[in-house]
């Protein structure tokens, strides 16, 4: 294999068999008057299988010198995690990126090896309530098994396919003058459509124990900050996965993960430890909280003028020499709404300086959703049955699936309680279906909070999400008319299966190339 994809351009890719090589020498454009690190690696690399470890040992270790070890990367596979580690392997905001597997678009009711897939007792480090917990784990997956058959029967009745127009080249059509355009799509589009939307709400009764899998990219400081983020938790499932992902990468990055466990990263689990232990207290049932709170904003016309000043700043040689007229403002307000033609234009970084305090109040479902925006500076706290639950709005309605869901509920509910004064509110956590509510705090500036607003108001997404989406685009607007003109691509309408249009175009791209 080629070393370099080319040897003779300015722009070409590091393909050495060794990512610590990649990562060395790229560290060297800092430390070589040479002004091209391909002669660089023939001199000092291609021959000196040490050489890379050496000078990490050396940079890393002796000198402190941390941001090289974002030089190297890896693409990691963890699977097998529960909903409660997923969440805080995802935790991180930069430097690694995921792909979950979903529980919107994958069925949960297959047993494997003779076992639903959730994480047992042992598995959690559960004590006393081993054998309640794993029975109550395995009556959620069965209610969720046996509940989809009936879901699908209800929700073609509620909502059957003769309802529903498509668009097939620029024309809209009621599937009755369809059948012999492109039935054959229809159908798949339609029955796709009813799955997602049947297992958006019976998702809902999956415990936080459900296994997820996970693909992580990323770079050696930002496992390193994983390892010791999971070290920190002391869970036993938690200290499993620091040890598992830390022996995976020591061959792939040594020296550099080795940070982790040394001193440096001890010191640093014992901090996060003490500093997220200040102000302690046992959490408390503190009653009804708003779906959507906005807790703190800054006055409208301060934000507009320091976001206006942040646009125009390229052309002036100080910040503080503008001074912007009530109609420039105006007119530079209505340029940028009037040239944002999709909701990909975003409205830019001046407006990042603009800032929201929320208090959003899901189900733990909807949270795993919210939490991928990672602009969001959220603080949350242990997941608990402290704030209710949601009943979804098709099975509230079917008395049989109704009952027995919230006696699925009380008695996780019950369990909960139990096992927290065992094994305290860590491992409790395990047992809490998604369905209960799950109260976070953050902190989103109007750039995130606009791209957020107008993606996950569309017809796709989760209602659950969709509602949250709708609620503080109402909060921003109530306190801040001006601005929330900026955010113009929110869909406020009202769907029914709304991934069918979405569903239909695939199923037409796959026709096409077929």
């Amino acid at each position: 294999m080629q070393d370099f994809s080319n040897n003779d351009r300015d722009v070409f890719l590091i393909k050495t068999e060794k990512m610590i090589d990649r990562g060395a020498l790229m560290s060297r454009y800092s430390r070589t008057v040479n002004l091209d690190i391909r002669s660089v690696y023939e001199k000092e690399f291609k021959n000196n299988p040490e050489k890379a470890i050496d000078f990490y040992k050396k940079i890393f270790l002796d000198y402190g010198d941390e941001s090289i070890s974002e030089l190297i990367t890896a693409q990691m596979g963890i699977q097998n995690v529960s909903n409660i580690l997923s969440k805080i392997i995802e935790e991180s905001r930069i430097g690694l990126s995921y792909l979950e597997k979903s529980s919107r678009y994958v069925k949960y009711n297959k047993k494997v090896n003779g076992h639903y897939l959730f994480l047992d007792a042992d598995g959690a480090g559960i004590k006393k309530y081993e054998n309640e917990y794993n029975e109550l784990c395995n009556e959620l997956f069965d209610f969720y098994s046996k509940s989809y058959d009936d879901m699908i029967k209800i929700y073609s009745e509620m909502y059957p396919i003769e309802k529903f127009n498509f668009e097939i080249g620029g024309k809209v059509y009621n599937y009755s003058e369809i059948k012999n355009i492109d039935d054959d799509s229809v159908t798949k589009a339609y029955k796709s459509s009813l799955r997602s939307s049947v297992l958006d709400e019976i998702r809902l009764v999956l415990p936080a124990s459900t296994l997820t899998n996970i693909g992580v990219s990323g770079n050696g400081r930002a496992f390193i900050a994983l390892i010791e983020r999971l070290g920190e938790y002391k869970t036993k499932e938690s200290l499993k996965y620091a040890d598992l992902i830390y022996n995976e990468l020591k061959n792939e990055m040594p020296e550099i993960i080795d940070d982790a466990t040394s001193k440096h990263g001890i010191e640093q689990i014992e901090y996060n430890m003490s500093r997220d232990l200040i102000g302690y207290r046992e959490q408390q049932n503190f009653g009804s909280i708003n779906t959507v709170s906005l807790l703190d904003y800054e006055d409208e016309e301060n934000a507009i003028n320091k976001a206006l000043k942040l646009m125009v700043y390229r052309y002036y040689g100080d910040y503080n020499s503008i001074d912007l007229t009530k109609e420039e403002k105006e007119r530079l307000l209505n340029n940028l709404i009037s040239i944002r033609k999709n909701r990909r234009h975003k409205i830019g970084r001046p407006f990042e300086a603009i800032n929201y305090l929320f208090q959003v109040n899901t189900n733990y479902g909807a949270f795993r959703e919210l939490q991928r925006h990672r602009f969001m500076s959220i603080v949350r706290k242990p997941l608990s049955v402290y704030y209710g639950y949601d009943i979804p709005e098709t099975i509230n309605k079917t008395e049989d699936l109704k009952n027995d869901y919230v006696t699925l509920m009380e008695k996780a509910r019950n369990l909960y309680l139990d096992i927290k004064e065992k094994n305290g509110p860590d491992l409790a956590q395990y047992i809490v279906p998604y369905a209960y509510r799950y109260p976070v705090a953050f902190n989103i500036n109007l750039n995130e909070l606009t791209y957020f607003i107008e993606l996950r108001s569309n017809a796709q997404v989760h209602p659950d999400l969709r509602t949250v989406a709708l609620k503080m685009y109402n909060e921003v607007k109530r306190v801040h008319p001006q601005l929330s003109r900026l955010i113009k691509f929110v869909d406020e309408s009202d769907y029914k299966l709304g991934r069918l249009p979405a569903e239909f175009k695939k199923e037409t791209k796959k026709k096409e190339i077929q």
